[in-house]
C-alpha cells in the first residue's frame, strides 16, 4: 500500500499566523518497502504519522493511502475499512495492555469490529507465529512478558486485522540489544514474507540503516531530503547542519575514507564494519608477503 503526500500543510492552530507543523510536504512512499522518517524534535514526524493514519486531516493538500483519499473535505469512504488496512503501533504500546491474557489482548480489536467472527482463535495463532511467538503465549499474562515479547504482542494485536500498511512510532525505544535485533528481523520478515509496507518514525538511525529501504528527512515541517538510505545518510554535512543524527557506521566509514582513502562501500552495522576492516587488513598482509617473496 503506497502513501502519497501532495502539497500537504498542517497547523495545530486555526489562525493564519499559526506555525505550520508541516509546510507544503510532498513525498511518495512506495508499496512493499520499509521507509524511515527522521528529523529533530519538532520537525513534523509525529504530525506526518497522524496524517497517514487518519487521526488528523491536512489543513491543505491531500494524503493518499492506497485507495483512501484523506483531505480536509468530507471523506467518502468507510473509516472502519481504513482501520483494517492501516495499522499503527504507538510508542510503548504495551502500556495500553488491559486484558488478562495475550490471546485476549490480541483478539480484542477483532471482537469489537467483527464480533460474529468465529475464526478469531485461529487468527490469534497465525499472528503470534508472524511475530515469532508460539501458541503457549496465548494463556500467558501480557504483563509478565519481557520488553521485547510485549512489543511483539502489541504488533500482533495490530496485525490481526491483516493491515497492508504498518506504521510504527519509535518501535525500539526501551528495548535491550537482543530484543531490538529480534524486532528488526520481524520487520524484515513482515516485508519480505508477508508483503507489508512499513513506515518507521524514530530517532534510532542505527536501526533504520540496517533495515529500511528509503528515508524521509524532515526539518521545521519541511522535507529537506528523501531517497535511498545510502544516499541520504551519506549527506553528513546536511544532516549535521539540521541536527539529524547520522548512523555510527556511516560516520565511521566516511572517516576511514577521508583519512585512508579506503571506500568500504555499504556496511550495515558496526559489527559488520569490524569484520570488513579485518578482511581488508588481512588482504593487505597477504599482498605484503607476496611482494616480499618476489
Amino acid at each position: 500500500m503506497e502513501v502519497i503526500f501532495r502539497n500537504v500543510s498542517f497547523s495545530y492552530n486555526d489562525t493564519p499566523t499559526g506555525k505550520l507543523a508541516l509546510d507544503n510536504v510532498s513525498v511518495f512512499l512506495e508499496s512493499n518497502l520499509i521507509h524511515g522518517i527522521i528529523g529533530p524534535i519538532g520537525s513534523g514526524k509525529s504530525t506526518m504519522l497522524e496524517l497517514m493514519n487518519g487521526i488528523t486531516l491536512p489543513s491543505k493538500g491531500e494524503v493518499l493511502v492506497g485507495e483512501y483519499e484523506l483531505t480536509n473535505k468530507k471523506s467518502n469512504f468507510n473509516f472502519n475499512d481504513f482501520r483494517y488496512d492501516v495499522g499503527l503501533v504507538y510508542q510503548f504500546p504495551e502500556k495500553q495492555f488491559f486484558c488478562s491474557t495475550v490471546g485476549e489482548e490480541i483478539a480484542f480489536s477483532q471482537k469489537i469490529f467483527d464480533p460474529k467472527n468465529r475464526n478469531i482463535k485461529n487468527k490469534v495463532k497465525k499472528v503470534l507465529k508472524m511475530v515469532g511467538l508460539d501458541e503457549t503465549y496465548i494463556k500467558r499474562s501480557p504483563f509478565e512478558l519481557n520488553g521485547g515479547e510485549k512489543r511483539r504482542v502489541a504488533i500482533a494485536s495490530v496485525l490481526i486485522s491483516n493491515p497492508k500498511l504498518l506504521i510504527l512510532d519509535e518501535p525500539t525505544i526501551g528495548l535491550d540489544c537482543n530484543s531490538k535485533k529480534r524486532l528488526m528481523r520481524l520487520l524484515k520478515g513482515l516485508k519480505t514474507k508477508y508483503l507489508k509496507t512499513i513506515i518507521i518514525v524514530t530517532h534510532d538511525v542505527d536501526m533504520l540503516y540496517e533495515i529500511v529501504d528509503d528515508i524521509v528527512v524532515l526539518s521545521d515541517g519541511k522535507v529537506i531530503k528523501t531517497g535511498n538510505k545510502i544516499e541520504v545518510f551519506n549527506d553528513i554535512k546536511l544532516l549535521d547542519e539540521k541536527r539529524v543524527p547520522v548512523p555510527n557506521v556511516v560516520r565511521t566509514c566516511n572517516i576511514i575514507k577521508d583519512n585512508f582513502g579506503i571506500d568500504l562501500g555499504y556496511v550495515e552495522n558496526m559489527n559488520s564494519l569490524v569484520r570488513k576492516i579485518t578482511n581488508v587488513v588481512n588482504e593487505q598482509k597477504k599482498m605484503v608477503v607476496v611482494n616480499n617473496e618476489k
